[in-house]
């Protein structure tokens, strides 16, 4: 291994999420301090075209499950031809196959990243998967971390909690500002004010609890909810028949899909993730839209799941609630809204907290670091 290294990242996942983002902001950064980047990835999906776009090099693999043997063989060609320092899988499909052919192919530095907080099973091929074929397993938050190291009795120089860095751009609209422009677009009153969610549309997001908060307490406040991001159009038409049937429709605006999603956190007065746990296990891991928001001074509310409250300190970063507790979410977006001075002052320390801790810069030199520190292992055996 060099002190430039090659580095190939896989992934099976075919969206545009906080996951490919991770990617995507990783592989820019990394490509900045000179590293070489490869993406095997689905072809025709966001993150694929993305890393086309910005000169990566890249290889379009499906990772079907009826294709394992014949994606196995071509990832082996693949890496024997590029000669990488570092693969890196992100995918439970593509761990499956890359890490093997990773080390049929010598590669020196194998990790696998472990995104969201679900559970894995405890099968032969999961412990030969995290304990044998991948040198390290990075994970987003330390509820994952701890819940693996116990499961596959992983040593801590083996797994790492590494958080996604933000990718913020170099300046932010005035709030005010965003504020107004979001009333216009929504052909909403000048004076309008709002609160929301901006993420994916998804029944772990835990969308249901935040409408169910909002027709709480819609008459003790004169905000707008929006709601930012695109799912299922099943379900999304779901949620828009939940708020028609709640009498909120009128103040509750579904935006959809939205590329730049800064303006809205600066136009908003409240970012809400109520997350859930789905059968009664953690799935979010540290999301990057409550990073995004508090980097933008916006005060975050969360529920108490999966990588939240890695981040949100109640009462000093955020506010926290329990999973589906629309009465509590109510009460503390209240509260949020109608304590000024206290809400400023957990904005003032969220948005400190995340440019020390959670920027692309800090986790880009965070994964440097491991890669160095097994270079050294590798130079002493």
């Amino acid at each position: 291994m060099r002190s430039l290294y090659k580095i190939i990242h896989t992934t099976c996942h075919t969206s545009w999420g906080g996951l490919e983002k991770r990617i995507f902001n990783e592989a820019v950064w990394m490509d900045k301090q000179g590293h070489r980047i490869t993406l095997v990835a689905p072809e025709n999906t966001p993150l694929f075209q993305r890393a086309k776009a910005h000169g990566f090099r890249v290889y379009a693999i499906s990772f079907s499950r009826t294709g394992l043997i014949s994606d196995y063989r071509a990832l082996v060609r693949i890496f024997n031809n590029e000669l990488p320092d570092i693969v890196n899988t992100h995918g439970n499909t593509d761990a499956k196959i890359a890490l093997p052919a990773a080390k049929k192919a010598g590669i020196p530095c194998r990790i696998l990243s472990r995104h969201i907080s679900a559970h894995v099973r405890n099968s032969w091929y999961n412990r030969r998967l995290y304990k044998y074929l991948s040198h390290y397993v990075f994970t987003t938050a330390d509820y994952t971390t701890r819940y693996l190291q116990t499961m596959f009795k992983l040593k801590g120089t083996q797994i790492f909690s590494i958080p996604s860095g933000i990718l913020a751009p170099e300046t932010l609209i005035p709030r005010d500002e965003a504020r107004k422009n979001l009333a216009i677009e929504l052909g909403c009153g000048p004076e309008t004010r709002f609160v929301g969610f901006v993420g994916r549309l998804s029944r772990d997001k835990g969308v249901t609890t935040l409408l169910q908060a909002f027709r709480q307490i819609q008459s003790r406040i004169n905000h707008h909810l929006v709601l930012v991001g695109n799912g299922p159009d099943e379900y999304r038409n779901q949620l828009m028949e939940m708020a028609q049937k709640l009498g909120i429709c009128d103040r509750t605006h579904f935006i959809g899909f939205k590329d730049d999603v800064w303006p809205f956190y600066r136009a908003l007065d409240c970012k809400i993730l109520a997350s859930e746990n789905i059968n009664g296990i953690p799935f979010e891991g540290v999301p990057q839209a409550l990073l995004e928001a508090m980097y933008c001074s916006c005060p975050v509310i969360g529920s108490k799941t999966g990588g939240i409250p890695d981040i949100i300190q109640h009462g000093i970063t955020g506010l926290l609630f329990d999973p589906k507790d629309a009465a509590t979410l109510a009460k503390l977006l209240v509260e949020t809204l109608h304590r000024e001075a206290a809400t400023l002052e957990r904005v003032y320390t969220a948005r400190k907290k995340v440019r020390q801790f959670h920027t692309i810069d800090a986790m880009g030199r965070d994964i440097i670091r491991i890669y160095r520190l097994h270079q050294i292992k590798l130079g002493k055996r």
